[in-house]
């Protein structure tokens, strides 16, 4: 199972209703683009999602609330991959990401051998945050030599389908045998 954590409106539920019904367009190419917007509300709980990555490859995803910050450790065990979403267009938002972030790597319930993708995304809005102020922030490169396990990034954008196939990608190498 593949775990999706980040804050409360960051694009979790959009990113997993995008990857749970268009695998296959989005592995077409890095140039999809999505024309139609699905609702979505704030997950408060849990989403269970299947994700076709090929014709025989499913990966169950569990999209926990960004509310349930304080019990995600106890859906860490179950967890053979992390994605942790982070918004790059709210700035005020950040630093408690970063801290969340720092938490679910330090957790001990955590396996270290469960790879982590965080992804930025929003990064189609105007006022995103630039490498550098990411890289600044979350100091990511510290982060990665620390944490002791796989950990990798990408910039997408949910809403336009932006870079939603290089998460395909890491699922297909991250989620499987394990």
């Amino acid at each position: 199972m593949c775990l999706v954590l980040g804050a409360t409106g960051v694009g979790k539920t959009l990113l997993v209703k995008r990857l749970e019904n268009s695998t296959d367009a989005i592995k077409k190419g890095p140039d999809f683009s999505f024309e139609d917007m699905p609702a979505t509300i704030a997950t408060v709980g849990t989403n269970l999602v299947a994700v076709s990555v090929s014709r025989r490859q499913e990966i169950t995803m569990r999209e926990l609330g960004g509310c349930m910050g304080p019990i995600w450790k106890n859906y860490f065990k179950e967890a053979v991959a992390l994605m942790y979403v982070i918004d790059l267009s709210n700035r005020l938002q950040v630093a408690a990401s970063c801290i969340q972030l720092l938490t679910v790597l330090t957790a001990k319930t955590l396996s270290p051998t469960v790879p982590v993708l965080i992804v930025f995304n929003k990064m189609d809005m105007p006022d995103k945050l630039t490498h550098g102020e990411i890289e600044t922030l979350f100091r990511l490169s510290d982060i990665k030599s620390q944490c002791g396990r796989s950990f990798e990034q990408v910039e997408v954008s949910a809403c336009t389908g932006q870079g939603l196939s290089q998460i395909v990608k890491w699922m297909e190498q991250n989620c499987f045998g394990k």
